[in-house]
């Protein structure tokens, strides 16, 4: 950490300390019942995080849909719709979310009560998953499911100096924690990881592991499937606008694909036609092809610049989330 940054995060200290306290109390007000808490008669299946981002619950929300059509139900999604441009009806991914289940009920609303109500009176849906929803206690919810990256959980401190928006202590509301990107960890030491997290826990918390595993290479526009195994050896320029990026790149160089050049932006961003004719003229430059992801790629659905979209799927290393479990309370 270099020095300018080290006093910045210094002087950030007070202001850290003054939004964890605001988030402890109001986390006992919900605790002791005096704030209101509104059911609104289907399970709802909360996915979440301490963080600002960056977890993969898109993927889990992916993978909860999947199960609920098996097990007979028909599912909806809510989530606050942050990053959502005026006059979309749904941000980044919930177009991922479209794009995968076309008829998929979705409702994006910073009022998650309302929107849960609505999902249920005019959409007629029979369980409801929370996208990001952990923080959001004015709802009800059978399950809450946190997200955390195992090799980083709780990724530098309260906010503004890390980007935890409560304290570890929060998981003790948790009933279920999946540690995500566990693909690079042995059993022991996801055990040892799960040790460590249970600890601020409660007795009942459950701990599942899994990874995001690519299973996809799109060529656009177009559609065409693309064997994954051609990004061996190949040059590739990169352009993401996620929480992670540094998690895409080792993604795609996990496939052999050699990384001449990335283009970062920040999470939620809306990629312009400038921006990615830039993004193609330098892998032209290179002889690259230009790789983004799929939360990327629902952005540019309009864009005729060639490029290659990778797809991961959500996989539990293990014993998965059992479905009755999930449902009951």
């Amino acid at each position: 950490m270099n020095e300018d940054l080290r006093l910045l995060r210094k002087g950030l200290w007070p202001f850290s300390m003054v939004y964890g306290l605001g988030a402890v109390v109001r986390g006992v007000l919900y605790d002791r019942g005096l704030r209101a808490v509104s059911r609104v008669g289907v399970p709802v299946v909360s996915v979440g995080n301490l963080s600002t981002g960056g977890t993969g619950k898109t993927p889990l929300v992916l993978w909860l849909v999947e199960q609920a059509r098996a097990h007979g139900l028909r599912p909806g999604v809510l989530a606050r719709g942050y990053g959502r441009r005026r006059g979309d009806a749904l941000n980044d991914e919930g177009k991922l979310l479209a794009r995968r289940f076309s008829d998929l009920c979705q409702v994006q609303d910073p009022d998650r009560v309302r929107g849960a109500q609505s999902l249920v009176e005019e959409d007629k849906v029979d369980l409801i998953i929370l996208d990001d929803g952990f923080q959001h206690r004015r709802l009800h919810r059978s399950r809450d499911l946190v997200c955390l990256d195992t090799a980083d959980p709780f990724t530098g401190g309260l906010l503004p100096v890390g980007n935890l928006r409560e304290p570890p202590s929060a998981l003790r509301r948790a009933d279920g924690v999946v540690l995500t990107r566990a693909g690079a960890f042995v059993g022991e030491a996801i055990e040892r990881r799960m040790a460590e997290l249970a600890s601020y826990c409660g007795d009942g918390t459950l701990f599942f592991a899994a990874d995001h595993v690519p299973t996809r290479l799109i060529e656009m526009p177009g559609g065409a499937e693309v064997p994954l195994r051609a990004l061996s050896g190949e040059k590739v320029v990169l352009l993401s606008g996620i929480a992670r990026p540094e998690t895409f790149a080792d993604l795609v160089e996990g496939l052999g694909a050699v990384v001449v050049a990335q283009f970062r932006r920040r999470d939620h961003h809306t990629h312009t036609r400038t921006e990615l004719e830039e993004v193609s003229r330098e892998a032209a430059a290179h002889g690259a092809v230009l790789v983004t992801t799929e939360k990327d790629d629902v952005k540019l659905e309009e864009m005729d610049v060639p490029r290659w979209v990778l797809e991961l799927e959500f996989r539990f290393l293990g014993e998965a989330p059992g479905w009755e479990w999930l449902l009951s309370e």
